[in-house]
């Protein structure tokens, strides 16, 4: 099962009886913070295929999340 850092949540007015348009965003699920309040979605790379292997995660996240939002957009 995989661990996904971000998400997509989406807001529908109309089904709550109020005015206004469906609102999405994409927010942070998961993370880590540094001792300076950085805050991070993956875990420390040592090499290139490390940051690599993270970044293809990341996109394969986003893409994840875009065809969720298509979904979640069609019903409305």
């Amino acid at each position: 099962m995989a661990n996904y850092s971000l998400d997509l949540t989406v807001s529908n007015p109309q089904a709550k009886e109020l005015t206004g348009p469906t609102i999405a965003q994409i927010y942070v699920k998961t993370h880590t913070k540094d001792e300076k309040g950085m805050l991070y979605i993956s875990p420390q790379c040592l090499t290139l295929s490390e940051i690599e292997a993270q970044c293809d995660r990341i996109v394969k996240e986003i893409e994840g999340i875009r065809k969720k939002a298509q979904r979640e957009f069609k019903k409305w």
